[in-house]
């Protein structure tokens, strides 16, 4: 059979696999069947060799090519096959595990190379003019990929990410030519993806490459546009060039290329008035780029010492937009972790601000600030500051995702928040945290199997499975599913230690057991009162604990207990100013929290929250009128 990736038909049972298209759709009529990433990688392989014995080893290699991960991540996508196939708990019809060998797939595959099977496999096509209209291979539109570093110094292996960066910037500027941000072409960056793969992802015509060589003062780049549709080149150049004149080389490598898709791809672009550099201080840049570096798409370990980078280049130039926004972005992630403070977030509306003041073009700083108003309980200016960042760029992803998970879930518009999800996601497939908000907001849903297909797809994107919301939303298919004792260890892997040491473990097992009838109600009840008041109530008292006990509780049917603890977290709002679990919020919307909402203290609880408001303005929750300025729930 053929090895080619982007050639052949397969069918087999029920099913057609189309590897060009990366598809997996019923013969009958042409239905798509929704398969991760990797696990179709895993679907097309063992079809390729039907009847072999492939050991696990072998398997994992195939899919994960110059990636170590773990044999659970390969256990998980055959279990994500089986159940698209509907192929049983241990495979039946084709994946069949041979214990302590590998797998085998054993139904019968026919290959067929005819187009016209591919073609009646398509779902059918759109009227010709919205075809025209959205076919990236009639507009001009180009993907800028992060430089590879081929110098020696690691220290400047984030030179290659600053000139791809800014190209960004330099084409996004570009009327009617489509530029994916950075966040989504970034993505790419150290994967082993063709060329081809990237561009259908992103929706581009083009894609742009290349290499960056520095040697003392001196900087090679090398750069080749390729046509997407052909994979052939369309221009290539090297440019020898003195470090100082790097703003100079961006600008001529920006001009070449717009002139490219001119001429090469039939793009009618206006003349182009390419901004000017981020700052006129080298020495700022390079502390901007090594910064930006590591607080984006570093660890959170690593990001005090981007920060202090970013904070750097601020000093020696003051009036560096770019580096306030990226500064202030860096500090929102560390409130997001459970650091909300009055002074940080002040800190953080300082530097979005500042990047304005300097530059209001600057989406980033916005999209900031709507997080920002939201532990702020400001929904209105929240609201507001995505708007501002959808009209700056709405394709950037980032934008998306805040409204998504940030915003729109904490307001009860879950079908809306499931919307910006997936759009975020289209727009950046291969970031792990647009996976993750399409699983979280199908989780709030209620809608598992969607909740399992993308939670998948973050990890095989390399997002560890252990990364909150992941168990939250582990736990919550297997509870849905009732495998309650499995819902209890996912949920004991995020308890904090002290309260593990302190019993919580057995208090977590106790109260999913309660819930599945297998243990009494009141002991479950008593226990986690127990645990909140004993020698882990500090850990306890953090935001996720708080939101944890409140749906414990409820699930219990304990009403006036979760109330307790949802009342001091308001007086605590009402104190500071700040809604330290405001993106936990969200929860009290979930399917489960029905009896929480019908209670009559949920009017109080909404209306403290700053919600009513909202509501009033951009419409109620889901499934819930406003009346009188009261909520009436349906």
């Amino acid at each position: 059979m053929a090895d080619n990736p982007w050639s052949g038909v397969y069918e087999f049972a029920e099913f057609r696999l189309l590897a060009a298209q990366r598809r997996l759709v019923a013969r009958a009529d042409g239905r798509p069947i929704d398969l991760t990433q990797k696990a179709f990688d895993a679907l097309l392989y063992l079809v390729r060799r039907p009847g072999e014995l492939l050991d696990k080893a072998t398997l994992l290699k195939a899919i994960w090519p110059n990636v170590v991960v773990e044999e659970n991540n390969l256990n998980q996508v055959i279990s994500t096959l089986r159940r698209a196939l509907a192929d049983g708990h241990d495979g039946q019809r084709f994946i069949v595990t041979v214990p302590g060998r590998g797998y085998q797939f054993v139904a019968e595959v026919r290959e067929n190379d005819d187009p016209a099977a591919a073609d009646r496999a398509r779902a059918p096509a759109p009227p010709p003019a919205a075809q025209t209209s959205t076919d990236p291979a009639h507009l001009p539109s180009i993907a800028v990929l992060p430089f590879v570093s081929l110098s020696n110094d690691p220290e400047k292996d984030f030179f290659g990410d600053g000139i791809a960066d800014e190209l960004i910037h330099l084409l996004a500027r570009v009327p009617g030519l489509k530029v994916p941000a950075r966040t989504s072409s970034f993505a790419y960056k150290g994967r082993n993806v063709d060329i081809r793969s990237i561009a259908k992802d992103l929706g581009v015509a083009s894609v742009l490459e290349g290499t960056v060589r520095s040697a003392g003062e001196r900087t090679r780049v090398t750069v080749q546009l390729i046509n997407a549709q052909t994979g052939f080149h369309l221009w290539s150049q090297s440019y020898d060039r003195r470090y100082e004149d790097i703003f100079k080389l961006q600008d001529e490598l920006a001009g070449a290329i717009l002139q490219t898709l001119q001429v090469n791809l039939h793009g009618k672009l206006p003349a182009a008035v390419l901004p000017g550099p981020p700052t006129p201080n080298l020495e700022a840049y390079h502390l901007y780029l090594q910064g930006s570096t590591i607080t984006l798409r570093g660890s959170l370990d690593s990001a005090p010492a981007g920060m202090r980078l970013l904070e750097k280049a601020i000093a020696i130039d003051p009036n560096f937009g770019r580096a306030y926004a990226d500064l202030a972005a860096a500090q929102y992630a560390s409130v997001t972790t459970g650091a909300a403070t009055a002074d940080l977030l002040s800190e953080v509306q300082r530097n979005c601000q500042r990047a304005l003041e300097v530059d209001p073009a600057i989406h980033q700083a916005y999209a900031t600030l709507c997080g920002v108003s939201v532990y702020r309980g400001q929904w209105l200016d929240a609201e507001q500051y995505y708007r501002k960042a959808l009209c700056l760029n709405p394709a950037e992803p980032a934008a998306h995702l805040f409204y998504g998970v940030v915003l729109l879930p904490q307001t009860g518009r879950l079908h809306a928040a499931l919307r910006a999800s997936q759009e975020a996601y289209r727009l950046a497939p291969a970031v792990p945290f647009t996976a993750q908000a399409v699983a979280l907001t199908s989780s709030l849903l209620g809608r598992d199997a969607d909740t399992t297909i993308y939670v998948q797809l973050a990890v095989d994107l390399g997002m560890p499975r252990s990364t909150p919301p992941i168990p939250f939303l582990d736990a919550a298919v297997a509870m849905n599913a009732g495998r309650y004792a499995e819902a209890a260890e996912y949920m004991n892997s995020v308890v904090p230690s002290a309260a593990l040491e302190a019993g919580g473990a057995a208090v977590v097992r106790l109260i999913y057991a309660a819930t599945a009838g297998a243990a009494d109600t009141r002991a479950a009840i008593e226990a986690l009162q127990t645990l909140r008041a004993g020698a882990a109530r500090e850990a306890m008292a953090s935001p996720i604990m708080v939101m944890l006990s409140t749906v414990w509780f409820v699930r219990l049917g304990a009403l006036d207990l979760a109330y307790e603890l949802t009342q001091a977290a308001l007086q605590e709002f009402e104190t500071t100013g700040i809604l330290r679990g405001a993106i936990h919020v969200a929860t009290c919307w979930l399917p489960e929290m029905r009896p929480f909402r019908q209670d009559s203290r949920f009017q109080d609880y909404v209306a403290r929250l700053g919600l009513i408001e909202y509501w009033k303005q951009y419409g109620p929750p889901d499934d819930c009128d406003l009346q009188d300025g009261k909520l009436i729930s349906h």
